[in-house]
């Protein structure tokens, strides 16, 4: 209709142009009137040929009003690693920091997705554990207000929490979400929103020594024996551990490439149906155990280690699955979508600290061989990793690239994995509001302007918390000072209980205490940690309870 308003008017305006450019005529000129009017027909023609050219001009602008919206809802891929440390990956996790690079392992397609977008340096995992952190990225809630709030029934009343599928859908109803790979949520994928999904997945659809293949107890006796009877030398003195290493070579590791081949299989679908969609491919990989195809095995089996990284059964691992990631990449640039099609990548928590005693398994499922690790410190220079509140196990791998980021950008700015839900639900469109409990904010002005330096939340300090049936620990990050708590005796941290305090922009190892040489800044930040405390009801205890994930997979069991 505005269209058509529009051309009426303006073939009004032109029919009066002409009344007085032919008034002209007749009153100046000796023109006859048979030249007149070829005059009159030749003008006519041309309004009427300007307006279908206009019409057919508007028809095509209506034709492509759906790409617009269409970019206004645009796809999203995240991609979430298992135990991947900062500085595992072929490009410097930060450029200023010249040993942020593995000094082994290979990763030319992550390094491939960063040179495409903006690389942050200061990315955290919500948790420095897989499942409070996988909790917390679909919440957009820091754990605190659900794995270890005060109320252990909160998987129970999740009914009306946003989750990342049910935002988008409020965005835009023609979402098609999914979810593959390693779920380990106390909450159903289906419920959560997610229109296809791989179930009530954990750890063990990625473990070798999985329900019905290999017993631990089995694996460990036959270690033991191993190691003694072939006295196999242990230079770092690596103790032995329940939960074993193992190395098994596979066509398919980890579920790697079946979890990208899914996903590739929905995106084509929702591709045809014209149809926006998040797909999330939750990788097994790289959490122990150790499993890779034989060919990347033996390709690093020839290369020469490096002085911090040297184990080829991980490396083979990681490197299978950045292939999986350049399929991704790859089939994102062949399908076309490119335009409109956001890729995100981060890992779950920090990378193991170091390995222990190794083994490799056969066919038939019978040890070869057993021998100690030799990489400590994997997460240099972080302190620490996995579980860990120290850098090493919360800052990972963090990259994202799309439509309107810029390419070969590096950002400095502190982000969390709790600012993707309302970062998706901004690029989606969302224009409501979000609940009081979402601790994340949106990094949509982040990405698309380098001129932004900060995500805008509902608090400036970025929290951390454990309790409940794990040991009572506490960070909490303002500026480039961060503070972490033990609220209890550690056997691993000597002094425990304990306060600590650390300037990250001088001391990224986090080896220089400053509680006692800063008490003003140390009090600022216990007393922030302890408001937090106190707004989400979380508990500072140890209490004798299982995580959610494992007490809904009972509730369910009942059914």
């Amino acid at each position: 209709c505005a269209f058509i308003t529009h051309y009426i008017v303006q073939f009004q305006r032109k029919c009066l142009c002409i009344h007085k450019y032919y008034y002209m005529i007749f009153n100046r000129s000796k023109l006859g009137q048979p030249q007149i009017n070829i005059m009159i027909r030749l003008t006519v023609f041309f309004i009427i040929s300007s307006i279908f050219l206009c019409c057919s001009q508007s028809k095509e602008a209506a034709k492509t009003e759906p790409k617009v919206d269409k970019m206004q809802s645009p796809n999203i891929i995240f991609i979430l690693t298992d135990d991947q440390g900062w500085t595992q990956t072929s490009h410097l996790a930060d450029p200023d920091v010249p040993n942020s690079i593995s000094d082994y392992y290979e990763t030319p397609n992550m390094d491939r997705l960063a040179k495409s977008g903006v690389l942050f340096t200061q990315g955290y995992a919500p948790n420095p554990i897989c499942s409070p952190t996988r909790n917390s990225l679909m919440f957009g809630q820091n754990a605190a207000r659900h794995m270890y709030s005060e109320d252990a029934d909160w998987y129970k009343k999740t009914a009306d929490w946003f989750t990342i599928p049910r935002v988008l859908k409020k965005a835009n109803p023609n979402y098609k979400t999914a979810h593959f790979g390693k779920w380990h949520i106390a909450l159903e994928p289906n419920v959560a929103g997610f229109d296809k999904d791989d179930g009530m997945t954990s750890n063990s659809g990625g473990e070798i020594y999985g329900e019905g293949f290999l017993v631990h107890k089995d694996y460990i006796e036959s270690s033991n024996a191993y190691l003694k009877k072939n006295k196999v030398p242990n230079p770092l003195n690596i103790r032995k551990v329940g939960k074993p290493t193992l190395y098994w070579s596979d066509t398919n590791p980890k579920d790697i490439f079946g979890i990208t081949e899914r996903a590739k299989g929905f995106m084509n679908e929702s591709i045809k149906e014209d149809k926006p969609f998040y797909v999330q491919l939750s990788h097994y990989a790289t959490h122990l155990s150790l499993v890779s195809t034989k060919e990347s095995y033996e390709y690093f089996m020839t290369k020469a280690e490096g002085d911090r990284h040297k184990s080829p059964e991980f490396a083979a691992m990681l490197k299978d699955m950045d292939a999986s990631i350049g399929m991704i990449l790859d089939f994102v640039k062949e399908a076309g979508i490119e335009d409109n099609t956001y890729i995100f990548l981060m890992g779950d928590n920090g990378g193991r600290l170091s390995f222990n005693q190794m083994g490799s398994v056969d066919d038939q499922r019978k040890l070869i061989e057993s021998h100690y690790a030799t990489e400590p410190d994997r997460n240099i220079p972080l302190q620490d990793g996995k579980h860990s509140f120290y850098e090493g196990g919360l800052r990972v791998p963090f990259i994202a690239a799309g439509p309107g980021i810029q390419s070969n950008r590096v950002s400095t700015t502190p982000v969390t994995g709790l600012d993707l839900l309302p970062t998706f639900a901004d690029l989606a469109g969302f224009e409501g509001e979000f609940p009081v409990e979402i601790d994340g904010g949106s990094m949509k002005a982040l990405l698309l302007d380098e001129k932004v330096k900060e995500v805008q939340r509902s608090k400036d300090a970025l929290y951390f918390h454990q309790s409940s049936h794990r040991p009572s620990r506490s960070a909490v990050r303002l500026g480039n000072y961060k503070l972490i708590k033990y609220w209890s005796k550690e056997n691993k941290y000597e002094g425990t209980p304990k306060v600590q305090l650390f300037d990250l922009s001088k001391d990224l190892s986090e080896k220089k205490d400053l509680s006692d040489l800063n008490p003003e800044k140390r009090q600022e930040l216990e007393k922030l940690l302890e408001d937090f405390i106190k707004e989400t009801n979380t508990v500072t205890i140890r209490r004798d309870i299982q995580g959610a994930y494992y007490r809904l997979m009972d509730d369910i069991r009942l059914r």
